[in-house]
């Protein structure tokens, strides 16, 4: 809850950030997307190179390093996210929105991949270990991770667009005119 609770700090920053400036005003849309572009980010393409392991599974003389390399693919993979939304956002002005956005995504991904290649692999699980058990883990590591993110997507944004629409009279982003006899 401790972590749930981080991001969900973390991510209304960034949303307060983001709502306003992006295209659209819907806080609905931009909640599910920053919600979208955050799980990629900060935990798919991490995990990718350093995928979950179950407690006590590997050396513990190395979880230090391990932890390091894994933050360092996380900020790697969140910088070059932020890095190819603004780039997204310039080329707009050039080409079509599908064109910027594949562009921009192919240099998200080259960033991710170069990166993912440059920094040492780390594999510790024994051959001996359950490979099952191992699947199960990662994949419930990824199940919680779906849960956490979808909530604060879908969540946050109904929340905003709710209490925005109950302050200031809006809906959908568009100010419902009270007739007033």
């Amino acid at each position: 809850m401790v972590y749930s609770t981080a991001f969900g700090g973390l991510f209304a920053l960034v949303f307060s950030y983001a709502n306003g400036r992006m295209k659209s005003t819907d806080p609905r849309v931009v909640s599910v997307l920053l919600a979208i572009t955050g799980i990629i980010a900060v935990y798919v393409v991490p995990s990718i190179k350093y995928p979950a392991n179950p407690p006590s599974v590997g050396n513990p003389d190395t979880i230090g390093m391990r932890t390091e390399l894994y933050f360092i693919m996380m900020l790697v993979s969140l910088l070059g996210m932020i890095a190819a939304t603004m780039l997204q956002g310039r080329l707009r002005r050039q080409y079509n929105a599908w064109t910027s956005t594949y562009l921009a995504g192919a240099c998200y991904i080259l960033i991710v991949f170069t990166t993912g290649e440059l920094l040492p692999a780390v594999n510790e699980v024994p051959s001996n270990f359950p490979a099952d058990l191992l699947w199960n883990f990662r994949i419930d590591s990824l199940g919680m991770q779906i849960i956490m993110w979808a909530t604060l997507g879908l969540g946050f944004g109904a929340f905003t667009e709710y209490a925005n629409r109950n302050r200031f009279g809006y809906r959908n982003g568009a100010n419902i005119q009270l007739n007033a006899h």
